[in-house]
This record gives C-alpha cells, sequence and structure tokens, in this order.
C-alpha cells in the first residue's frame, strides 16, 4: 500500500497537536491578558462596620480582587495582635475604578493608589535578558540566576544540575505529574545516615506569587553550593525541596495571565455557566476543607469539587506521610505581605503547643529582620489574615504530625504586591535563607 498523504484539514490539525505538545510557553493560544488601567488601591477600614463595607465591595463586584490584607503590629506576650490600623489591597479595574473610589469616599473609608498602571508594573518587573547576560547564564551549566525570573524549564533543569554536579549529596525524585503533565520535580539533599531530622520547603503553590519559587531555589544555592558555610546543616538534617508545586498555573501566570492563582486543571460548571480552569492549590488539603469555601469555580480562592482533586497537593501530601515522622519542619513559602504563619488558620483557636511552634519561628523572624531590618508579623494565619480551612500549613501538622508547620508570607507589603520586580530577588533570598538557617540550626543543636 502506498503512504498516506494527508489532506489540508488533517494536515492543519496536525501540526496545531504537535504545536501544542512542544510548546513550554503554556497550555492554550489564549490572547495574553492585559492590566492596562488596573490600579491597586489600598482600603484603611477603621473598624468593624467598616470591614464589613469593604467586605461587602469585594463580594458584589467581580472587577474588584482582594489581594492581601495588612494589620499593624502589637506585640504581645506571644503573639501579635491585630489593631484598628488595618488595611487591605484591592485591585479594581478601569471600568469600574470611579465607582469604588466613589463608595469608599462615601463610606468615609481612608484609601491611597499603590500602583497606578498595573500593566506599567508588569512590563518592568522582569526585564529580557541582554544578548551578553544570555550567554553567560549559559556558561554555568544551568540557566538560573537570582536577577530574574525564570520559566519551569529552567527551575528544572537547575534540580538536574545539581543532582549531576553534587552526587554525594543531591537527588532528585519526581513525586507526581500535574494535571498537564509536568514534572513536580523535588530535590533531596543528604549526607547519608538514618535517622535524622527533615526539613521540607515547598514554593509557588500559587502561580503569580514568582518570588516565592525563586527564593526556594536561591536556598537551594546556598545550601548545596555553598555547603562548606554551613556543613553542620547538612551533617544534621536531611532537606526535601520543591520549588515549584504549581507548574501550570506558573507556567500560565508567564505566557497568557500575570496574575493567575489557581492550578490549570479542568473543572465543572459554575454560577457563571461553563466552568472555568483551576483550583486554589492552598485551599485543597484534606483537612478541615471546604465549610465556609466558594462554590464558583470561577473564583480564585475555589476550593475544589473534592479534597486533594489536583494531583499537585495529592502528590506532594502522598510524598510527605512516607516520611512521616521523618520531616520535622514544614515550611511553604508564599507571598505577599511579609509575615510567617503558624496554624491554626481554618480557625481561630491555637494549637496546643503554639508557644513552641512560635518559639522557633520568632529565631526565625529575627535572623531574617537582622539581614536588612525587613519587619515581618508572626502569628496565626486566623489573627493576622483569615480563616481559610485546607491549607497546607494546617494539614501538615493536622494530618501529618509535623509540629513545626509555617507558611511564610515574603515581600513586600504592597508597593508591588505579586509583580515585585526581579531586583528583589537576591535581598529576599538572603534574609529568608537566613532564616530557614535560624530553624534548621534548632535541630543541628540536638534539640526538637
Amino acid at each position: 500500500m502506498g503512504r498516506l498523504t494527508p489532506t489540508v484539514p488533517l494536515l492543519a490539525a496536525l501540526l496545531r497537536m504537535l504545536s501544542a505538545s512542544t510548546l513550554e510557553d503554556g497550555d492554550t493560544d489564549e490572547t495574553v491578558v492585559s492590566y492596562k488601567g488596573y490600579q491597586l488601591i489600598r482600603v484603611f477600614p477603621m473598624d468593624g462596620p467598616q470591614v464589613d463595607l469593604v467586605r461587602s465591595l469585594v463580594d458584589k463586584e467581580e472587577q474588584v480582587t482582594l489581594w492581601s490584607r495588612h494589620f499593624a503590629p502589637s506585640r504581645g506576650v506571644d503573639t501579635y495582635r491585630r489593631n484598628q490600623s488595618s488595611a487591605a489591597d484591592l485591585l479594581t479595574s478601569p471600568q469600574v475604578k470611579g465607582t469604588v473610589v466613589d463608595y469608599l469616599d462615601t463610606h468615609h473609608i481612608a484609601h491611597l493608589v499603590l500602583i497606578q498602571d498595573l500593566q506599567t508594573a508588569i512590563e518592568s518587573e522582569n526585564p529580557p535578558m541582554e544578548p551578553e547576560e544570555e550567554e553567560w547564564e549559559n556558561r554555568g551549566g544551568h540557566r538560573l540566576s537570582w536577577t530574574r525570573y525564570h520559566r519551569h524549564k529552567d527551575i528544572d533543569s537547575y534540580l538536574d544540575y545539581l543532582a549531576n554536579t553534587y552526587t554525594d549529596i543531591c537527588q532528585t525524585e519526581i513525586i507526581g505529574k500535574s494535571s498537564q503533565g509536568r514534572d513536580l520535580k523535588l530535590l533531596k539533599v543528604s549526607t547519608g545516615g538514618k535517622g535524622k531530622p527533615a526539613i521540607w520547603i515547598d514554593g509557588g503553590i500559587h502561580a503569580r506569587e514568582w518570588i516565592s519559587p525563586a527564593t526556594v531555589t536561591y536556598i537551594l544555592l546556598h545550601l548545596v553550593e555553598f555547603r562548606d558555610q554551613h556543613s553542620e546543616l547538612l551533617d544534621s538534617v536531611d532537606w526535601y525541596i520543591l520549588p515549584l508545586a504549581n507548574p501550570d498555573g506558573y507556567e500560565y501566570s508567564h505566557s497568557t495571565d500575570r496574575l493567575w492563582r489557581k492550578t490549570r486543571s479542568r473543572v465543572g460548571g459554575s454560577r457563571r455557566g461553563s466552568g472555568c480552569y483551576g483550583v486554589d492549590p492552598n485551599r485543597n488539603w484534606d483537612f478541615h476543607w471546604a465549610p465556609g469555601s466558594p462554590s464558583d469555580s470561577c473564583r480564585e480562592d475555589f476550593s475544589g469539587p473534592r479534597a486533594f482533586s489536583e494531583p499537585e497537593t495529592r502528590a506532594m501530601s502522598e510524598f510527605i506521610l512516607s516520611r512521616q515522622g521523618e520531616i520535622k519542619v514544614y515550611l511553604t513559602v508564599h507571598s505577599y505581605s511579609q509575615m510567617w504563619l503558624v496554624p491554626w488558620g481554618y480557625k481561630e483557636e491555637k494549637p496546643r503547643d503554639y508557644y513552641d511552634m512560635y518559639t522557633l519561628a520568632e529565631k526565625g523572624v529575627e535572623a531574617l529582620e537582622a539581614i536588612r531590618g525587613t519587619d515581618y508579623l508572626l502569628g496565626t494565619a486566623a489573627e493576622l489574615l483569615y480563616t481559610a480551612p485546607g491549607g497546607s500549613d494546617d494539614w501538615a501538622k493536622g494530618v501529618a504530625g509535623i509540629k513545626y508547620s509555617y507558611s511564610i508570607e515574603l515581600p513586600d507589603t504592597g508597593d508591588y504586591g505579586f509583580v515585585l520586580p526581579a531586583n528583589q530577588i537576591e535581598p529576599v533570598g538572603q534574609e529568608t535563607w537566613a532564616a530557614v538557617k535560624a530553624i534548621a540550626t534548632h535541630f543541628a543543636d540536638g534539640h526538637n
């Protein structure tokens, strides 16, 4: 039989399939989302009724998004507590900007504009490399740098580089696949031996928080490539580090929508019609999952059709449970707001061993602040932010039994928010590494 020649429509379809299968840049050919004219507005509700008014505005207006909440610190005996000097950051579209300002003025809620035009901030966040910079990067055996934000493939290849270069202490493991088939690649750093405590660190759970995986890889850089400066931390502690826990969402935030937060799984219908993509992976863990969570699949904080519906969260949980009793510290790295959060997040009540958790976290915060004076708030997520079920740090403590479970919210406090310029990677990495070293030293010194 002679060779079949594809018809033109079939050939076109095959070419589209080939293109889709080889694209790292994203999962669709959607138009890149523009945030031209969008503003980030900080509001200052001074009492409970004004807080309710802000909450009502966010709930009713689809083109207003709550980015973060902030509370001025008031140092207590064992925690920072919120006071009346609270604030919330609202992203507003140009279509409703005037309406929002009128609403705030009508209700006498103080406010100021932090970012005049979000698209301008996005375009200046991660400048393209010059040709000579790209050539220099390729000479190091990997392309990763800490002067710009990199894509998933560069982060993945850096883990391979460490495993291939430092074979005595580094080993990669693919703990699962994302919903679109990308590897969830973890690096174990260990000098060998049994019975050592382990520290888990993950980054990039929320796609748009680019500073998170950049900081986690910075920690890897110093932990591994400068190991002679802190050999005791490797001799006494094992490390499991997953820089990018949501690779699909992260790639989509680079290729299509800079502010994408969720995974990229296809979920069911919603009140808006045909359904949307993605689940908030930090609301998807099977510990007090879903009570009070939104059922609208198009919302940024949609917790999923069921706990562990996402292959990413499921793979992470299975790996952590397979090391139950070994992992003594769980650190999940997020942004933004400069907070060190201690469970619980799903309720305001504190764990019975909260003081122990707080005391160790305080060592980390003090080491961090000593680098360049960055102020961090320390307390529970329910105190400093809001109650939120289904979080990874609550699950790590409540199910996996990891006593010291923390969520770190990296800089800044709103000047740039989620679009922190790449020139902040190194200073943020330096201070976060100092905090991680302080936590690890606690165990290297024989404490538990």
